[in-house]
């Protein structure tokens, strides 16, 4: 049995590693507040802030009066269409859209990429260039889950040509 100096000693300790490990949890649990903060679909600026924490990105509409999104991560041109809207709000889906010129692309590649990832498709256009989309729900859209989505954008955009296009052009 610990003698009393002895037990004051451990309670201190054990208090002053406690106090020490609030701000970090506040701080985390901030940071968690911040993400699951939801995001109104019809929220296009909070939205274009999130895509301009990714590179240069700007809110346009589209020809139907749709708000769209046309930017640049790390060099490479995407568009962010807002998709099953109601009189251009209350869209229900984002459609993040890249494509690249020159054809060329053989299936099989799209094909093996598409069967590889979970979240993203790839097809070719009419005229043959290669598209790859990632799409998601705006319903319960969260700042989380907006920065997990241009997360993943940005590592679709450098994985796509060194997996795919740079394969066709061998």
């Amino acid at each position: 049995m610990l003698d009393h100096s002895a037990r004051v000693l451990r309670a201190s300790l054990i208090t002053s590693v406690f106090l020490m490990a609030l701000p970090a949890s506040s701080a985390a649990a901030t940071e968690a507040r911040q993400d699951a903060q939801g995001i109104d679909r019809n929220d296009f600026a909070a939205i274009l802030d999130m895509a301009n924490g990714y590179g240069e990105a700007e809110l346009t509409k589209t020809e139907s009066g749709d708000p769209v999104i046309t930017g640049d991560i790390n060099g490479t041109a995407y568009q962010l269409f807002f998709l099953d809207c109601h009189a251009n709000r209350d869209c229900r889906t984002l459609n993040f859209y890249a494509v690249w010129d020159g054809a060329g692309v053989p299936l099989e590649l799209l094909n093996r990429w598409n069967a590889m990832g979970a979240f993203n498709k790839a097809y070719l256009t009419e005229g043959g260039m290669p598209v790859v989309e990632l799409n998601d729900s705006t319903i319960d859209l969260t700042r989380g889950r907006l920065g997990d989505l241009f997360d993943r954008w940005t590592v679709t955009l450098a994985e796509f040509p060194r997996e795919v296009l740079d394969k066709a052009a061998q």
